[in-house]
């Protein structure tokens, strides 16, 4: 495995040498980070990827061990088609089927990747999206220059791992303008309909900020049954004829049956007379909201990811998210951000105790006109038994 050179800096924080992450409160223990900060460069979005061999068969059906380790073993030959590895992560996301699997998940991922790297975790309990899968991870990484050949969002090949037909593993988004389009939720008559009508909107959004399919980096679909997510799969894929499709990632939403939300990340064309690092807005047929954006726009600036944040310590749900947000506030000021940078916001609450106290306490930390684009997702579980809410970030560092 590679080291990493770290140097201890104020405040908590590492940076290492070899890709320019700087490590918000890193846990020798866990392995991960409260955050992880880089600055405007290229980054490296991966597909959902699941413990499946070269040939497309699972690998150890009831093992957990083993599909972890397959799992990682194929993020890292994800990320090694964009010219990178496991050493620059700046966040996984992990999904697991169970609760009980949160503590050796964690461990085992420790294990398996490099010495010195303190990647951002966020885990979700919910049902996977494909059979007797036990574990599935996305990842986002730092990704040299020269990983960018074109303008708009680079989709590699990877050699030796098992892809879908015409789909990436991996996608390069560039450094530069990009955006964060918050989930979408079209009303259908079933689940496809609903998938369908949900992207057209989504693209007519991509439409109106300059961008359209090629820009795209990663789909990211919440939906109800998770067991149809093959199909909901085919008909994005359809929005991407005559190209490469860009990753896609599948999580169960813990509502009435038939209902997709859906978000993007993509690029965009550069605007030069734009002065402002970022904007927030929403398309002139959508309502912006004061406790979240429709879009947000970066146009230049770092970004900061957090790992999975939990309302856990109070004497009550509200003071619990209370003091969520009061961590949040801290890893902002590590990181040099603010609430006016917060830029994308992801809400998994586990039960409706969660999602009040979420609703109750948010208002009071954000700008009112600033405030990010959101998924709330109800899951299963937070990956900690008896806590209700887990909520990870994005926000820019402004230069």
């Amino acid at each position: 495995m590679v080291f990493l050179g770290l140097i201890l800096e104020s405040k908590g924080q590492f940076q290492s040498k070899t890709s320019d992450i700087n490590y918000i409160e890193p846990n020798e223990e866990t392995g991960t980070s409260l955050g992880t900060v880089v600055g405007d460069v290229p980054l490296a979005f991966t597909d959902q990827i699941f413990p499946f061999d070269a040939n497309g068969s699972l690998v150890g059906s009831s093992d957990l061990k083993v599909q972890v380790t397959q799992v990682i073993k194929n993020m890292e030959e994800a990320l090694e088609a964009a010219d990178t590895d496991l050493s620059k992560l700046l966040r996984l996301n992990v999904y697991l089927q169970k609760e009980e699997h949160s503590k050796p998940v964690r461990e085992l991922i420790k294990e398996l990747l490099p010495e010195g790297a303190f990647p951002a975790i966020t885990l979700i309990v919910a049902n996977q999206a494909r059979e007797q899968v036990l574990v599935s991870m996305d990842g986002i990484a730092v990704a040299p220059m020269t990983s960018v050949t074109s303008r708009g969002v680079n989709l590699p090949f990877s050699k030796g791992l098992f892809e879908k037909t015409n789909r990436a593993a991996v996608a390069v988004l560039p450094a530069g303008r990009k955006v964060f389009i918050a989930g979408q939720a079209e009303p259908g008559k079933d689940l496809l309909e609903a998938s369908d009508k949900t992207m057209q909107n989504l693209f007519a959004t991509l439409a109106y900020i300059g961008a359209s399919a090629s820009d795209v980096v990663q789909v990211k679909a919440f939906i109800n049954p998770i067991g149809d997510a093959a199909a909901v799969e085919e008909v994005i894929a359809a929005f991407f004829r005559g190209q490469q499709v860009p990753p896609i990632v599948m999580v169960e939403w813990l509502v009435e049956e038939n209902k997709a939300e859906i978000e993007l990340v993509a690029s965009a064309p550069e605007h030069y007379n734009d002065k402002e690092a970022v904007s927030y807005y929403a398309p002139p047929w959508m309502i912006q909201a004061t406790t979240y954006s429709r879009i947000v726009d970066i146009k230049k600036g770092g970004l900061l990811f957090t790992s999975g944040l939990y309302a856990a310590e109070g004497k009550n749900e509200e003071e619990k998210a209370r003091n969520m947000f009061a961590t949040l506030s801290r890893i902002l000021e590590k990181a040099g951000s603010n609430y006016d940078h917060l830029v994308k916001a992801s809400y998994y609450p586990s039960h409706e105790k969660g999602r009040e106290s979420l609703m109750k306490v948010r208002t009071a930390f954000y700008n009112p006109e600033r405030p990010p684009v959101a998924s709330l997702i109800r899951i299963q579980g937070t990956g900690r038994e008896g806590i209700y809410l887990n909520v990870d970030m994005v926000a820019v560092v402004p230069e």
